[in-house]
């Protein structure tokens, strides 16, 4: 069993002691009477994405609590990383974890839930192309409300050759001028800065030069040679 397979089988075990709701009551005027009753017939593992959807876009609003959003959430987060849901998309899905303050939960759960999405991202830049895309990869893993500092650690890294495929297609469709572009950022997070400082403050144009002296692929050098401009940070700011 691979690590991101094995990552997933332990968010269904840490979480499968949460009792399954007898009922999952929603807002009156967005909930159908009943709607709930397909997604609590058999195990969580086994509803079907596109049942599930619709909860997943409205829970934690108009759609039960933390405690079904809990129940469902080994099977969310497997929908959502795989962009299984078509809507809503993974950044709405990653972002209600924070909406849950995840990171009050009881240790064994906290520890499920960082290592999965720690899988998500080393799983995501072992391959390309991917889907969901790096974009919403990165801006989905910022809406749970983690440190993405390990994560831009790693990227930082540019030893494979997906790594470096990654970085050229966020340079190219999600970086405009000196801001991120994917409307699901919060401008105001530490995440945003984090993310924004380390693409145009030095940090990835550094990486992308050390990359460059150790890669002898012409392709991938043309890669790292297209958006080399776009990291520099700006004159006599680095």
């Amino acid at each position: 069993m691979s690590s991101w397979e094995a990552a997933k089988r332990r968010m269904y075990d840490v979480f499968g002691h949460v009792p399954r709701p007898e009922h999952a009551d929603g807002c009156s005027h967005c909930v159908a009477p009943g709607e709930d009753r397909p997604l609590l017939a058999g195990p969580v593992g086994s509803i079907e994405a596109a049942a599930l959807a619709r909860y997943a876009a409205k829970a934690l609003n108009t759609w039960g609590g933390v405690a079904e959003f809990r129940y469902f959430l080994p099977r969310l987060l497997e929908c959502a990383a795989a962009d299984d849901f078509g809507y809503p998309d993974p950044e709405i899905v990653f972002g209600k974890l924070a909406s849950a303050d995840w990171r009050v939960w009881p240790e064994e759960e906290r520890d499920a839930v960082a290592g999965f999405l720690g899988e998500w991202w080393h799983e995501t830049l072992r391959r390309h192309p991917v889907r969901p895309s790096i974009d919403t990869v990165v801006c989905a893993l910022a809406a749970t409300g983690m440190d993405l500092a390990p994560c831009l650690e790693i990227w930082s890294r540019l030893d494979t050759d997906a790594a470096i495929n990654h970085l050229h297609d966020f340079v190219l469709t999600g970086l405009s001028g000196k801001r991120l572009t994917n409307a699901f950022w919060d401008r105001h997070s530490p995440a945003y800065q984090q993310t924004l400082t380390w693409l145009t403050g030095g940090p990835a144009a550094a990486a992308v030069e050390a990359a460059f002296a150790a890669q002898t692929r012409e392709p991938l050098l043309e890669l790292l040679a297209e958006i080399h401009p776009a990291l520099l940070p700006p004159h006599g700011d680095g």
